[in-house]
């Protein structure tokens, strides 16, 4: 696996684990504990979570992270 996946796996993936979990516990609020996070809803929505979190955050991160690179060997 490239380092370019590697890094974007670990920045996006906090993103995408934290935030369905931060939903459902507000889902947890007004209903029970299996039914905010045994759902298939909460399923979908980890899932595209995660793929936002490593495909578009992760992308970002590493783009960022080459042009900060670039940046310090100019200097």
């Amino acid at each position: 696996m490239s380092e370019r996946w590697k890094y974007q796996i670990k920045s996006g993936m906090p993103f995408g684990l934290l935030l369905p979990i931060c939903l459902g516990l507000f889902d947890w609020y007004g209903t029970s504990f299996s039914e905010a996070f045994f759902t298939l809803k909460f399923l979908i929505i980890l899932i595209v979570f995660l793929f936002l979190g490593i495909f578009v955050i992760g992308y970002y991160n590493w783009t960022e992270k080459r042009k900060t690179i670039e940046y310090n060997k100019q200097k």
